[in-house]
């Protein structure tokens, strides 16, 4: 499955190496459909250890209190991926923490259920004890049948179709002691990380700049001026670090537009409401750009969705 989605296993042991979320997406829809086990999201995080997470693991596990692992987690969670935004909170006795994907990820549930088991299995290996969250919601469809199944698993009631993943933890539990606790470690591994992020957000300039634009495109924004002020660069800073990686800006904001517009065509958005999401004025250029992109135009790329 790998090979068919054009990914090298040997190059995929470089813990610097970025897999491409269109390949990444395209690799879990071949596991959820080939795999013929509808709870494989929960069963794969068996494989799954805080140290797979090289030095953001150990500095979550070294952690003081489960409190602190929990916003270790969450602060440094785009070492693990840039595919989602992890954001926490704490209200009404309950720390929140919620997952957020990037508008170009489509729902995939093994991918939902994976995030949610990856999140407490670690969390219980770390506190070296069979420990449950207050509760869980689930960005995805309910699994007809399976429900306890499910609830088994996180030890907690469990909602699906919700609006966005939630994992709740009770409030008095987030000063429990973890039993790994080392301050030192926690120092040293913590720096390896923002050291490790660093040295990717260098190597993966085009990625920020794709990010950035996610961001920026629904107001009608894409310039490169507004991208480079909100980096905190020049323009000329901007255009070097893109030619550095190897691309351009030109190229960048096409490539984010297409992943954007085929993303909202598969959600049946309408194709004027596309247009203006991506930062067109009309759907008229809009429609000259996507057969551009793609040899099809929005409307022929709907069919040939509905045709598959």
């Amino acid at each position: 499955m790998f090979a068919e989605v054009g990914l090298d296993l040997d190059s995929l042991r470089d813990p610097n190496v970025r897999i491409p979320s269109a390949q990444l997406q395209e690799l879990l829809l071949l596991a959820q459909e080939r795999c013929n086990d509808p709870m494989f999201g929960l069963h794969l995080v068996g494989y799954v250890h805080p140290s797979t997470f090289y030095s953001l693991g150990i500095a979550m596990y070294s952690s003081e209190t489960l409190g602190d692992y929990l916003d270790c987690f969450v602060k440094y969670y785009r070492l693990i991926t840039t595919n989602d935004f992890l954001s926490a909170s704490l209200e009404d006795g309950l720390y929140t923490i919620r997952a957020t994907p990037q508008p170009e990820m489509r729902m995939i549930p093994i991918r939902v259920d994976g995030f949610a088991a990856l999140t407490v299995r670690t969390a219980r290996v770390a506190m070296q004890k069979e420990f449950h969250p207050h509760s869980v919601a689930l960005a995805r469809p309910r699994p007809e049948g399976l429900e306890s199944a499910y609830e088994s698993f996180f030890g907690c009631p469990v909602e699906f179709d919700a609006a966005v993943t939630t994992i709740a933890f009770n409030e008095a539990e987030l000063a429990e002691k973890l039993p790994s606790a080392n301050p030192e470690m926690v120092r040293l591994y913590e720096k390896l990380t923002i050291d490790h992020l660093e040295k990717i957000d260098r190597a993966d300039f085009p990625g920020r700049v794709h990010r950035e634009l996610i961001k920026l495109l629904p107001t009608g924004v894409s310039g490169k001026e507004q991208v480079a002020q909100a980096l905190n660069m020049s323009t000329r800073t901007l255009y070097n670090k893109l030619e550095g990686a190897g691309t351009t800006y030109r190229e960048v904001l096409d490539d984010t537009r297409r992943t954007l517009a085929e993303d909202y065509i598969r959600q049946d958005l309408p194709i004027y409401e596309i247009a203006y999401l991506i930062g067109f004025s009309d759907t008229a250029n809009f429609s000259r750009a996507f057969k551009k992109w793609t040899g099809k135009s929005p409307m022929e790329f709907r069919e040939s969705l509905g045709s598959g």
